[in-house]
């Protein structure tokens, strides 16, 4: 990791761009993924409580690897480094899998080989997740991690929109494009970052450290630092809000522009015609974010960290509960551009926090355990939300515009969690120095 001559150099431009393009890959990943694996599994089962307990999976596989690859993470030295073996094989493993996942669906083959396939690019994707998000507060002074954040995020979201609408017009020639072009792209940004990171050692001091510190005193802290567990549960919440949204929203845009009563659940050949129009919906989302991203990492560096994640979640939130309206696809356009703005603040804002808590706790060596679980209160939303939203759906009649408001309420529940939190904006003091 840095020495402490390193860490008050200038901002580190390089090592923040060499993270970047391992986000923009990961999210052309996720992206590929929340767009297009909801219509394959109609070919499979037309059940939306069935459908969600799949997408499921990718949470259960979130709140299982990430803790302990990002535990273990901490306590390796290899010459290689910490986090970047994780990033290589993951990367590598992701992009296989993905692409086997559509090759079992376009062949034909049974439900056990396609799942066995989404299932496997879940867990290699989490494989590199912690060490992944580890990175930048490894290698980024406090006080410098929201402009970072802005500038990361927003290549990731710049990858969401490559997914979403570059996937999207792909898979209207022939979806096999839109996967193959995954099968590359992923690998990429993990082996660009493998190649463009310099990771140094911790000195003998902190190596002791995170290698005497053992789960059960480690569980004991958590308990003790009250601001690391309320930012895990609003994390949980508006993940929770954006998940119902994102993983049915081919189901709730479609039942919108079909108009479709109640108890009439899409068919097959209308998730098969919506989908490319619904996508590109969601790589518009995204595109909003990115005007977002920058600005609201500078909020949360020279204005407020309690308050640029507060605006993130009331814009996003109140925008969400405005798609009760929407009964076009303009109207669905107008919610998701003014939602994807109060994401890209929200996600910018999110991301340097637990770094900034370990600096202020004087714990930085610990990154790794401490993502791994920030990336387990970001997964388990997705099994939660996979399971919750696909019941809810089907308790209202398969009728998955019931999640607009769901998902508002419990985003916006967030705001007060963030609100009590007392540790994370610097005093006048710590900030001078």
């Amino acid at each position: 990791m840095r020495s402490n001559t390193a860490r008050k150099s200038s901002f580190a431009m390089g090592i923040v761009l060499g993270i970047a393009f391992l986000a923009f890959s990961r999210s052309i990943g996720w992206a590929i993924n929340k767009g297009f694996t909801f219509t394959m599994l109609q070919e499979y089962t037309n059940s939306s409580f069935i459908t969600g307990v799949i997408l499921a999976i990718e949470g259960l596989m979130g709140i299982i690897v990430p803790p302990i690859v990002g535990w273990y993470s901490d306590r390796i030295f290899t010459r290689h480094g910490r986090r970047k073996p994780f990033v290589l094989v993951g990367g590598l493993l992701a992009g296989i899998s993905l692409f086997f996942a559509y090759v079992a669906y376009s062949q034909g083959w049974v439900f056990e080989m396609f799942l066995s396939f989404i299932a496997f690019f879940y867990f290699s994707m989490h494989l590199y997740t912690a060490p992944f998000r580890a990175l930048m507060p490894d290698l980024i002074k406090s006080g410098d991690r929201g402009k970072a954040s802005g500038i990361i995020t927003m290549f990731e979201v710049i990858g969401s929109i490559t997914g979403f609408i570059l996937g999207a017009l792909l898979w209207a020639v022939d979806p096999l494009y839109t996967y193959i072009m995954g099968f590359i792209l992923i690998p990429l940004g993990s082996i660009l970052t493998y190649s463009i990171i310099k990771e140094k050692e911790l000195s003998n001091m902190k190596s002791k450290k995170v290698m005497s510190e053992g789960f059960w005193e480690y569980a004991r802290r958590m308990f003790h630092e009250r601001d690391t567990l309320k930012f895990y549960t609003a994390q949980t919440l508006w993940r929770v809000g954006f998940e119902f949204i994102g993983m049915f929203f081919v189901g709730i845009a479609g039942q919108i522009l079909y108009g479709l009563p109640t108890y009439d659940p899409l068919t097959k050949e209308m998730t098969d015609n919506i989908t490319p129009k619904v996508v590109i919906l969601m790589g518009i989302f995204n595109i909003a974010a990115v005007f977002t991203a920058l600005p609201g990492g500078l909020i949360y560096d020279k204005i407020g960290r309690k308050l640029s994640m507060i605006l993130g979640d009331a814009i996003f939130g109140l925008s969400i509960l405005g798609g009760l309206v929407a009964h076009t696809y303009t109207m669905i356009l107008i919610v998701m551009v003014i939602a994807g703005l109060g994401w890209g603040i929200l996600l910018s804002a999110s991301y340097p926090v637990i770094g900034d808590l370990l600096s202020k706790y004087k714990r930085e060596e610990f990154n790794g355990r401490y993502y791994g679980l920030f990336e387990a209160s970001r997964s388990l939303p997705i099994l939660l939300a996979g399971w919750g939203g696909g019941a809810l759906a089907l308790v209202f009649g398969h009728t998955y515009i019931v999640l607009f408001p769901a998902s508002a309420i419990i985003v916006l529940l967030a705001i007060p969690i963030v609100a009590t939190m007392k540790n994370l904006d610097p005093v006048k003091k710590e900030a001078k120095k």
